[in-house]
């Protein structure tokens, strides 16, 4: 059989792969383009995870009976992305087991917004999707509910309960108007006895996380063989975790001296939390974050066109919006449009507000992180050239085969972000703001403390309490921000991947440029990198470069 035949049976055979996946998790078909799985939760009984995982295994059977030599160039990486895309999902399911031990890998299902927001469809028929999602809500809480362990880390299980109270929140308040304009008294109803019931039971089971995790902070640590299998089978990187160690804490103390330098030439003899303080102190009004957001966005999106830093697919642009409740953990998140969708482009950068309750000293306090340049570095790493473009490139590539779509790495879509805030502070865009450098130098610190503590929390025994301590020593965050950014370790050991990710582009770029030598451009390499969607990073190396080599860090 020829090369081209070959790639034919594995293109086939990824689709089928991947419709296998869409069928048991339809809320991730639904919200990626593929609307014949609206209105559907995934069924996660013990019968239907293990029938599952049998399926998963049959799948990298059919997959390794493909030999990958045959295979031509580009499916030969799709391949290889199709084997790490399964073994993921088997290792979550099989070994690290969410189900037992950690809800926040599944209030995302529950999430409705996307029938409201994304024009894809008559609002009346994506109302009654959202009514079957909330109408299924209780039955799916009490499957979560009944596979819970009893002995669970209270750090989780808070930090779980506060998400499904957000929920409960977003059901009851943000979706009251959602049906304004509809005339059908039946589709009105449905929809808001369904948000109601829902509502209410999500307040009864983030009740019961509490009441589950009341044993003790303990049992949140995966272990360095789960922690080495999540690496392995996320990012396709096989590395002890000693190297991966000393390689963060290189980087962590080059951004801390970097850091102090940029301190000292900018306000030579204060102290860091001080120049902090004063940075933080030049923001926008309360009622103007998101119309100077928008502007700011426009500013930063005109920068990339003249100055060649890469190219913007489209003339798609994002809409500035306040966060909804059950998100608002995040100063600011995007939430894109799904690569395959059809009908709607609507994509929403949500900037959190201050809250109506707040005092005068917490609204401040909130706004300072909202100062102009965390605002523009944050909006980096969220839109231009950050996750926004990433997702341009993936929903408007020319031929972009549907597992390079779908099969997106951690380490791919955070560390290209987060690496853009770094490239942008090294271009002209960076000249003559050493205070936008700086913002930029404290934001990597919190990506380093996350490296860092992520490795420590889970595999050598680095309690919540030390945690906090090193953001706040490291990051020079107050008490309360570093708390949250350690209880997000408890719960996602993979928020190492924004720096790892960072670290492997940069050395991608490096060997790339090395390669190319006077014929390399900025913009080449980062059209190229976004080319393939977003694969695990060690894979792309043999698609850009001719002596790949073996390290991708």
């Amino acid at each position: 059989m020829v090369k081209l035949e070959i790639s034919s049976v594995f293109q086939e055979l990824s689709k089928k792969l991947i419709k296998e996946y869409w069928d048991f998790y339809p809320t991730n078909g639904s919200r990626i383009g593929q609307h014949e799985y609206d209105g559907n939760l995934p069924d996660l009984s013990p019968y239907q995870t293990s029938r599952r995982e049998r399926e998963l295994q049959r799948g990298i059977a059919e997959l390794h009976s493909i030999d990958v030599n045959n295979l031509n160039v580009q499916s030969r990486m799709g391949y290889q992305m199709m084997e790490l895309f399964l073994r993921r999902e088997l290792f979550v399911s099989k070994d690290l087991k969410p189900l037992e031990n950690n809800p926040m890998r599944h209030v995302g299902h529950l999430n409705v917004s996307g029938y409201i927001r994304r024009n894809y469809a008559p609002l009346e028929d994506r109302l009654r999707s959202a009514t079957k999602i909330m109408t299924q809500a209780p039955d799916f809480l009490d499957v979560l509910n009944r596979r819970l362990i009893d002995n669970l880390s209270s750090h989780v299980m808070d930090m779980s309960s506060e998400s499904y109270s957000g929920m409960a929140r977003f059901y009851r308040v943000d979706l009251a108007d959602a049906t304004k304009g509809i005339k059908d008294s039946e589709i009105i109803t449905g929809f808001d006895n369904a948000r109601m019931k829902a509502a209410t039971e999500l307040d009864k089971f983030a009740n019961r996380l509490k009441a589950r995790g009341a044993s003790g902070p303990e049992g949140f640590a995966i272990g360095p063989d789960l922690y080495s299998g999540m690496l392995a089978t996320g990012e396709g990187l096989d590395v002890p975790l000693s190297r991966i160690a000393a390689i963060g804490q290189e980087n962590l103390i080059d951004n801390l001296t970097q850091l102090k330098d940029v301190a000292q030439r900018l306000y030579p003899g204060r102290s860091v939390p001080d120049i902090v303080h004063e940075i933080g102190r030049n923001h926008p009004k309360t009622h103007d974050v998101i119309p100077e957001t928008r502007k700011m966005l426009e500013e930063i999106r005109q920068f990339l066109i003249d100055f060649d830093v890469l190219s913007i697919p489209s003339e798609d642009r994002c809409q500035v919006m306040e966060t909804p409740t059950y998100m608002r953990y995040a100063f600011a998140a995007m939430d894109s449009a799904g690569a395959l969708e059809s009908n709607a482009t609507e994509s929403y950068y949500y900037v959190t507000p201050v809250e109506d309750g707040w005092n005068i000293r917490q609204k401040e306090e909130w706004l300072s992180n909202f100062n102009y340049d965390t605002l523009k570095i944050i909006s980096i790493h969220e839109v231009y050239p950050g996750h926004f473009v990433h997702h341009l490139h993936n929903r408007y590539g020319v031929e972009l085969p549907l597992v390079n779509r779908v099969a997106t790495a951690y380490s791919f879509t955070e560390g290209w972000a987060h690496y853009t805030e770094q490239m942008m502070l090294e271009s002209k865009y960076g000249e003559g703001q050493p205070r936008l450098l700086l913002t930029q130098l404290l934001e990597a610190l919190v990506r380093n403390c996350r490296y860092m503590c992520s490795l420590r929390m889970h595999t050598e025994s680095m309690d919540l309490d030390e945690a906090t301590k090193f953001f706040m020593e490291n990051a020079y965050l107050a008490e309360l921000p570093a708390r949250r950014e350690a209880l997000r370790g408890t719960f996602d050991p993979g928020y190492l991947n924004y720096t790892l990710g960072k670290l492997m582009i940069l050395k991608l770029k490096s060997d790339y440029q090395k390669e190319n030598g006077s014929a390399y451009t900025l913009k080449e390499f980062h059209d190229r990198l976004l080319s393939f969607g977003g694969p695990a990073l060690p894979l792309l190396r043999p698609a850009l470069l001719k002596n790949p080599g073996n390290d991708a860090l």
